[in-house]
């Protein structure tokens, strides 16, 4: 079953790409976890998250300096390389400055029929939650006029549910890395939530399922490390939790984009399907983009809790300014709970990969004592 996670990720073009030739559906691109991926699936759309690549930039460097947020340069290069010309659609948020440039490059650059810009409230508030469900409505009927027939009740309430499913699976897969001999390693917990961005979501429950009912007879558990939490702004590859499994650590607990913050917070389902999805990628999507110090420490506090972790990693990848602003106020509160931290600046590359473990095998052996 883990395998079959590694296989999507390794293989996610041909995944998608095989999914619309079978289908004969739309492939929509979607950046970041703000975007309500439901309402592509209640559309009879697969939603699929960019990533970029551990490659040179070749084709982005044309157009963007070497001061911006490597991840997004990382995800538009590989657009131009044309990796992602399968996809009919791409929807991309205002989440901040880098992602909402974008979408007018996106415009001018690519040759994807339906690109849409998502407007997401910056603040937390009952009125911004009604703002972001009139967008959600308005985002639903470009998705109806774009695909040519409409979105019923019906279906966006069994794709709330669909999504809500795998929230809950995910939650207790990952679960399985803290137990005291655990069961799965944090690079494949992380593998599972990535795969999980990539792939229908019924496939991936199914795999889930299957996985939670034989994991207990898992013949190659993963060895034990320190235990570590690892808080960071984008890890879209398991390479950097993979270097910290190899160092002796494990990540117990996260707080990722590509991790708990992409399944943490159920969808009310007994409240309007849209002012619902609103409520919870508004108010449940811990990111500090939108959060107030206080609610994400609140966030990393519930998640910290009964990991027993020795220890802390902070990955802020370059010219993420949430993240880094946060970094001061974060680190005093790690403290506070005796937890040793090591802080990286990240550039997305493999040449930074030699000094990350330096630092990881000193930082880990001093959490050994």
């Amino acid at each position: 079953m883990i395998k079959e996670f590694n296989r999507v990720l390794a293989n996610r073009h041909q995944v998608a790409a095989e999914w619309k030739k079978k289908t004969g559906g739309k492939v929509i691109g979607v950046l970041c976890c703000s975007v309500p991926e439901e309402i592509i699936h209640a559309a009879g759309m697969l939603p699929v998250r960019i990533m970029g690549a551990e490659e040179e930039n070749t084709e982005a460097d044309l157009h963007f300096s070497t001061s911006v947020c490597p991840y997004c340069k990382s995800c538009f290069d590989q657009a131009l390389k044309g990796r992602y010309d399968y996809l009919d659609g791409l929807v991309i948020p205002n989440v901040c400055n880098m992602i909402k440039a974008m979408y007018g490059f996106s415009k001018l650059l690519l040759k994807i029929p339906f690109v849409y810009f998502l407007e997401v409230p910056q603040r937390l508030s009952e009125n911004g939650v009604d703002f972001f469900a009139g967008e959600l409505a308005r985002f639903a009927r470009a998705l109806q006029v774009f695909g040519g027939k409409p979105i019923s009740g019906q279906a966006l309430t069994r794709s709330v549910s669909l999504y809500n499913e795998n929230r809950i699976l995910l939650a207790k897969a990952c679960e399985m890395r803290q137990k005291p001999v655990p069961l799965i390693s944090g690079s494949e917990a992380q593998e599972m939530v990535l795969a999980s961005m990539l792939m229908p979501k019924e496939e991936h429950n199914r795999l889930l399922a299957g996985l939670l009912d034989n994991i207990g007879n898992r013949g190659d558990a993963p060895q034990a490390g320190v235990r570590l939490f690892l808080s960071a702004s984008i890890l879209d590859n398991t390479s950097f939790l993979g270097q910290v499994e190899e160092c002796g650590g494990m990540v117990v607990a996260d707080d990722m984009p590509s991790g708990s913050r992409y399944f943490t917070g159920l969808v009310n389902e007994r409240e309007r399907p849209l002012h619902a999805l609103a409520d919870r990628y508004l108010n449940k999507v811990a990111c500090p983009r939108k959060m107030l110090p206080e609610e994400r420490l609140a966030f990393v506090s519930a998640i910290l809790n009964g990991a027993d972790v020795k220890g802390a990693l902070v990955y802020s990848m370059r010219a993420c300014d949430p993240h880094l602003y946060e970094y001061p106020i974060l680190r005093q509160y790690l403290g506070e709970r005796n937890l040793p931290v090591l802080f990286f600046r990240g550039e997305g590359t493999e040449a930074e990969r030699g000094q990350h473990k330096a630092d990881i095998e000193a930082f880990i052996e001093v959490l050994r004592g």
